[in-house]
């Protein structure tokens, strides 16, 4: 059975108003927060940033991080540009585990080559 937990993100906002285009919002178009939400945060507009928003799922990549950390082997899951988190999979000698970084705190991504 295949584990898909890390790989779907919770609706936190709630909204309801319709998907499609031919159809309206239940209020008015510039009261809908549905519109209204940026697509982006104004933050996370970096290379690695940029780069993440292309990234395939399940590519292993190195990562490298501001101070000189790094983190390498990572099997990338999702990157959520309302927030700038990059969601990564560390796999250890015991179990694997979630890492969750902040884009613009990368300095350095490679792929790595399967």
């Amino acid at each position: 059975m295949e584990d898909k937990r890390y790989m779907t993100h919770m609706n936190w906002q709630g909204c309801k108003c319709p998907k499609k285009e031919e159809q309206r919002c239940p209020r008015k178009p510039e009261k809908c927060p549905c519109q209204n939400t940026p697509r982006m945060s104004s933050n996370c507009r970096g290379c690695a940033c940029h780069q993440l928003r292309k990234l395939e799922l399940a590519t292993t990549v190195d990562i490298f991080l501001e101070g000189g950390v790094s983190f390498l082997g990572l099997t990338f899951i999702s990157f959520d540009p309302r927030t700038c988190c990059a969601y990564f999979l560390e796999a250890g000698a015991a179990a694997t585990s979630p890492l969750i970084v902040d884009c613009n705190k990368i300095v350095a991504l490679r792929r790595v080559a399967a």
